[in-house]
């Protein structure tokens, strides 16, 4: 079998391609080993055994085809087409041209078509035709395309999706030639640190092997711990690189960027039996020297379980195996039961957050800084919109009023909290104090029905319709439980955006599983999908550079929600200048009088922590100071012109 591919090319793979132009084997080695990482599914499982039982036996030919564009240069487009001629013993040929692909677009709601012809019945040479294309295309004669032999390197990556028992039908188990051997641990060809990134590895090693990069979301922490990882290994074998991440969906996408460092980590989460035997076999291998580095990937729930600890405790005790710890989105470690699994033993940490610090919660930020050393660099998102590591963004404030119904019930509530609070501000106490009432008070704000009202009106007046969109409802807060009402407003935002703009988008919850997810954000960034709707799963670390629009339907108070949700715009991309972001807010409803003093002055601290989010957005906006004058009469009135 001969096979042309093309691989999915992120921005920075595309860079790291042109750097190394001589040399783009390596690059696409990593590359593939990347997309190969996280396979779950079995039916693909059983396809790449099948895949690579005829590699290891020499009968399978593959070549990667990369688009070029006018000037030479390698682009981003994938080599799409789908052709193919099947030979028989007697050079009797059936050719195809055209498939769906095995997507639930491609399945069920594209229109598609495939054409075949056979050569005993082709009095017009359309099978010829086919087998010249393909000829041409292996020879690397077709325009505007590279076609690069990748076989000995993909029965490599292949290898470890070979089952030595399972066989195809037909084939000799003891045919199949040895595997290559595996490259070293160490950055993919072409990627060079960035100088700040350099500085913040410094910084870590000056500081013992321990510390926290507080780095802005997209300036490339995860490439920077990496690196950094790399060079500890180099100098502490064996090394066991433990990832710890508070969701699935972000170890998957680490899993992907260790492989492209050269090893495949392994996978623990989603299931003990699925990990555990993996785990086992990692610390054997290194404790018997077959290998001298073992990356480990897993969830904040499953390290802070008994099984996964019970595995990981004597490997730490006995001082045999070099431990690094990587915590990423680091804060969530503060949490009482997880900081109470956090290994003295495990002496080099780094913990990596564009926000360490704990909203209210003084206690759990000093265990996080105490455990990990402490903030040991910084980058902040100023910096890294300067250095142009982020790109600029224009921001859109939009004010929204209460319907009648809702200001009774605001105020309502308002009359209750001024009563437990007369005279005071309000503070942290006074928060935890009368939690019940400011939850029911921050999801009457943040599932207000005119913010609906505001969206369907924006996006009528829009030239064009959004594309690369993510929209966030709820109120945000990660300690509670997701609400019916939450629910309402996230398929009310989706059937609008939907049934009347006629935009693809779906929703990014709890409910969807981590493969859904996958192919959520996998639609997303190839254009399948217009937007996405989500709750707060998308609120940390996972990576979507293409996104150009953000609709801020309800947002906490919670520094960390709104800088992350801010950063998750700003990255980079090919043919993105700037993002757009609209952020929709409650103004506070006129009583009519009916606030005395303390009720006011209750008022006027609620909306100071609302006007310090816009203000922070403002700051750095293109638009920053056009965007905060349309807000003066709101300042005014509360007497918040400082703020």
């Amino acid at each position: 079998m001969r096979l042309v591919v093309s691989p999915y090319l992120e921005p920075d793979d595309v860079a790291a391609l042109q750097a190394a132009a001589d040399k783009p084997i390596t690059v696409l080695r990593a590359i593939a080993s990347r997309s190969l990482a996280d396979i779950e599914d079995a039916l693909i499982k059983d396809r790449l055994n099948a895949l690579a039982w005829l590699a290891a036996s020499g009968q399978l030919e593959i070549k990667i085809a990369l688009r070029l564009d006018e000037k030479g240069g390698y682009s981003r487009g994938l080599y799409h087409e789908k052709i193919g001629v099947f030979t028989d013993s007697a050079d009797n040929n059936v050719s195809f041209s055209g498939s769906s692909n095995e997507t639930a677009g491609g399945l069920i709601e594209n229109f598609e078509s495939v054409e075949v012809f056979c050569s005993w019945k082709d009095g017009e040479g359309r099978v010829q035709s086919k087998i010249d294309d393909f000829e041409a295309l292996w020879a690397d004669s077709t325009r505007g395309l590279q076609v690069l032999e990748f076989s000995a390197v993909s029965r490599e990556l292949l290898e470890r999706y070979r089952d030595p028992e399972r066989p195809p039908a037909g084939m000799n188990r003891h045919v199949a030639k040895e595997p290559a051997s595996k490259s070293p641990f160490a950055p993919p060809d072409g990627f060079q640190l960035r100088p700040y990134q350099a500085d913040a590895i410094r910084a870590w090693s000056k500081a013992g092997g321990r510390g926290i990069f507080a780095m802005a979301t997209g300036s490339g922490k995860t490439l920077t711990a990496l690196t950094l990882a790399s060079k500890v290994a180099e100098k502490n074998k064996p090394l066991a690189l433990l990832i710890v991440c508070p969701y699935i969906n972000l170890c998957k996408q680490w899993m992907r960027e260790i492989a492209a460092f050269g090893i495949q980590p392994i996978p623990c989460f989603e299931g003990r039996d699925r990990w555990q035997a993996q785990l086992e076999e990692g610390y054997q291998q290194m404790g018997v020297g077959m290998s001298s580095v073992m990356a480990v990937v897993t969830t904040n729930a499953t390290y802070m379980s008994e099984a996964f600890q019970a595995r990981l405790r004597p490997r730490v005790a006995s001082g045999s195996v070099h431990h690094l710890l990587i915590a990423d989105e680091v804060h969530n470690l503060g949490a009482q039961r997880i900081k109470d699994v956090l290994l003295d033993g495990i002496n080099m940490r780094l913990g990596l957050s564009a926000t360490p610090e704990r909203h209210h919660d003084p206690i759990g930020t000093s265990v996080v800084l105490n455990y990990f050393g402490g903030i040991v660099f910084e980058y902040s998102l100023t910096q890294a919109i300067t250095d142009g590591r982020l790109c600029n963004y224009r921001y859109h404030p939009i004010p929204v009023e209460l319907t009648d119904e809702e200001t009774e019930i605001y105020e309502e509530i308002t009359a209750k909290l001024a009563k437990l609070f007369p005279g005071r501000d309000v503070d942290d106490d006074i928060e935890k104090a009368a939690m019940s009432l400011l939850i029911k008070r921050a999801r009457l704000l943040g599932g207000a029905v005119n913010k609906l009202c505001a969206l369907d009106q924006i996006i009528a007046e829009m030239p064009e319709k959004p594309t690369k969109a993510i929209f966030y409802c709820g109120d945000g807060r990660t300690t509670d439980a997701i609400t019916d009402e939450e629910i309402r407003q996230i398929q009310a935002v989706s059937r609008l955006l939907g049934e009347k703009h006629g935009l693809r988008v779906r929703n990014f919850t709890f409910r969807e599983t981590a493969q859904e997810r996958e192919e959520i954000l996998r639609d997303l960034s190839s254009g399948f999908l217009d937007g996405v709707v989500a709750i707060r799963c998308l609120d940390e670390g996972i990576d979507l550079p293409e996104l150009r629009m953000g609709f801020l339907l309800a947002s906490s108070t919670n520094p960390r929600q709104f800088i992350q949700r801010r950063g998750r715009l700003l990255r980079n991309a090919p043919g993105k200048n700037r993002a757009i972001i609209y952020d929709f807010f409650v103004s506070p409803p006129d009583l009519g009088g009916k606030l005395d003093d303390s009720a006011f002055n209750m008022e006027r601290s609620f909306f100071q922590k609302e006007l310090t989010r816009i203000v922070e957005f403002c700051r750095m906006a293109e638009n920053g100071p056009e965007a905060l004058h349309h807000l003066h009469g709101l300042r005014l009135k509360y007497n918040l012109l400082s703020t």
